[in-house]
C-alpha cells in the first residue's frame, strides 16, 4: 500500500480510475471495515485500483478547536488500513485551502481533477465541503456532473446501538472496553515502549512492564488484558491510573504479565484491553494493595481458564 500525505499531481498515477472511500476511519470499527470492504471488492471486481482517503488530525479539532481524542495513533490506523489489502492511502491534513473549498469544488479539483477516480464509497453520513455543508445528495449530484460514481452505505448496528466513533470515544473514556470491543469487532488497543518504572509492582510481588503510550484514550482502571510480547500473545492485568496509594501524579500504565520472567526494557508492546474488573483505588498500606493485586491476578486466571485463552501468536 502506497501511502501520501500531499494532493500532488504526481498520485493520478496511482488513482487514476480508482474505487476510492472517503472519511476519517478513526477506531476503523464495524462502520468503516463494511466500507473498506466494499471498495475493495468493488475495485477487484472491475480490476480497478482501491484507495482509502483518510484525515489526521481529527478534522474538527483543526477547523474547530474541539478537543478530539482520537482512538487510534496514525500508526495504528495504517496498521489496519493495510490489513485490507489496499493499493493506496491519502492521508490529509485539512490545511485552510482544503477547508475552504465549497463542496463542488472539493469534488471537481480534488476527486476529478487531481485523483481522477472512478467510483467514491462513503458512510451515509458523510459530509464534506466548506463547513460540511455538503452530504450525499450533494456528493452524488457532483458525481454525475463529473463522471464518477458514488456508493453510499448505511450505518452498521450492533447490540442495539449504531456503531460510530463519538459513542466508541464515550464508551473507552467510561472504560467500557467490553462493549467498545463489540463495536470494534476486537478488544480495542494501545501501543507503547517498556520503560524503567519505580519498581514497586516489584516490591510487592508483582512485577510490572511500565508502558509509554502514545494512545490519547486510556481509561483508568484495572483491566483483563492481553500483551503482545516477542510475537506472543500472554494474559495479564493491566492498571491504568495514578497510583493513589503512592501519592501519584502522573498518568501510569502497568501491566503484570501472568507467568513471564525476561527483561524487555525498550521493547515496544502492544495491549489489549479486554475487561474492567474495578476502578482504581488508593488503599490505606502497601499490604492491603498486595492482597488486592493477588485477588486481581487469581480472577485473571479464571478467567483465561474459563476463556481458554492461552499464550500464543496473536492472530
Amino acid at each position: 500500500m502506497r501511502i501520501f500525505y500531499q494532493l500532488a499531481p504526481f498520485i493520478k498515477k496511482f488513482t487514476r480510475n480508482s474505487v476510492l472511500a472517503i472519511g476519517i476511519f478513526d477506531g476503523l470499527h464495524l462502520g468503516h471495515q463494511k466500507i473498506l470492504k466494499t471498495v475493495v471488492t468493488k475495485a477487484r471486481k472491475e480490476n480497478l485500483p482501491a484507495g482509502v482517503m483518510s484525515f489526521y488530525p481529527h478534522p474538527d479539532g483543526v477547523l474547530n478547536h474541539q478537543k478530539i481524542k482520537l482512538i487510534q495513533t496514525l500508526e495504528q490506523r495504517l496498521e489496519c488500513f493495510r490489513n485490507y489489502n489496499l493499493d493506496y492511502c491519502l492521508i490529509i491534513s485539512l490545511n485552510p485551502e482544503i477547508a475552504s473549498l465549497a463542496g463542488e469544488d472539493f469534488a471537481r479539483l480534488i476527486l476529478r481533477d487531481t485523483l481522477q477516480v472512478k467510483q467514491v464509497v462513503v458512510g451515509q453520513n458523510f459530509r464534506f465541503g466548506h463547513r460540511r455543508h455538503c452530504g450525499i445528495e450533494e456528493l452524488k449530484k457532483f458525481g454525475k456532473k463529473y463522471d464518477f460514481k458514488v456508493s453510499s452505505l448505511k450505518p452498521v448496528k450492533k447490540a442495539g446501538h449504531l456503531v460510530s466513533s463519538s459513542l466508541l470515544r464515550r464508551w473507552l473514556e467510561a472504560g467500557r472496553v467490553e462493549e467498545a470491543g463489540l463495536l470494534l469487532g476486537r478488544p480495542y488497543q494501545t501501543r507503547g515502549k517498556v520503560v524503567k518504572g519505580l519498581g514497586l509492582g516489584q516490591k510487592l510481588g508483582f512485577p510490572t512492564a511500565n508502558l509509554q503510550m502514545k494512545n490519547e484514550i486510556l481509561p483508568v482502571g484495572v483491566y483483563l488484558s492481553e500483551a503482545v510480547v516477542k510475537n506472543k500473545l500472554l494474559p495479564a492485568v493491566t492498571n491504568i491510573g495514578f497510583r493513589p496509594t503512592f501519592a501519584g501524579q502522573e498518568l501510569q500504565i502497568e501491566t503484570h504479565l501472568l507467568d513471564f520472567s525476561g527483561k524487555i526494557y525498550g521493547q515496544k508492546i502492544s495491549l489489549f484491553l479486554l475487561k474492567k474488573i474495578r476502578p482504581e483505588k488508593k488503599f490505606s498500606s502497601a499490604e492491603k494493595l498486595k492482597a488486592q493485586i493477588a485477588r486481581d491476578v487469581l480472577l485473571a486466571r479464571k478467567y483465561f481458564k474459563r476463556q481458554q485463552r492461552t499464550p500464543g501468536k496473536p492472530s
